[in-house]
């Protein structure tokens, strides 16, 4: 019985040790070099037909399909009340519109705001929002806030704040 034993015990490890030791080494890929993103732009061309007395005239007309967006590091939404970022930094903040209101905001004078951009609904799940592009431009506690207003009245809705800590 003891030799069975040992016999199988033999088998097994020449079982598991075999494929091991004849095993191809495995080389790992090298990193590629990171490239750093691009906006896109993308154009369209349409022709527009036009016939005039009889004649067929063909134009050109050439318009940008997409908005050129800044690159941002840091975002921020409804629910952030505080953010960290260093000078030269670009954030995006977005805040939902509510019907007939627009949003009022302020930056403080550490930071500038290079864009901002109103976002239609898409359909009923998605709702419309508006986005700020903000740059930190000083160190120091900065502040973004905003408080939606009606157009025609000075009847107000949401207020937000959010608190930045530039480095």
């Amino acid at each position: 019985m003891d030799r069975i034993v040992t016999f199988l015990l033999l088998l097994v490890s020449a079982l598991l040790l075999v494929p091991g030791c004849i095993a191809e080494e495995q080389v790992a890929p090298e990193a590629t070099e990171v490239v750093p993103e691009v906006p896109v732009v993308e154009e369209a061309t349409e022709e527009v037909v036009e016939e005039v007395a009889g004649e067929v005239q063909a134009e050109e007309v050439t318009e940008v399909v997409a908005e050129e967006l800044p690159v941002y590091n840091v975002t921020a939404n409804v629910n952030s009340t505080e953010i960290n970022m260093t000078v030269g930094q670009i954030a995006m903040i977005e805040l939902p519109v509510t019907t007939d209101f627009e949003w009022n905001v302020t930056a403080s004078e550490g930071l500038t705001i290079i864009k901002d951009i109103h976002v239609d609904a898409v359909d009923e799940t998605v709702g419309a929002f508006h986005q700020w592009f903000v740059e930190a431009v000083a160190a120091g506690e900065q502040s973004f806030s905003g408080v939606e207003k009606k157009a025609d009245s000075e009847e107000t809705g949401s207020e937000y704040t959010l608190k930045i800590l530039v480095e």
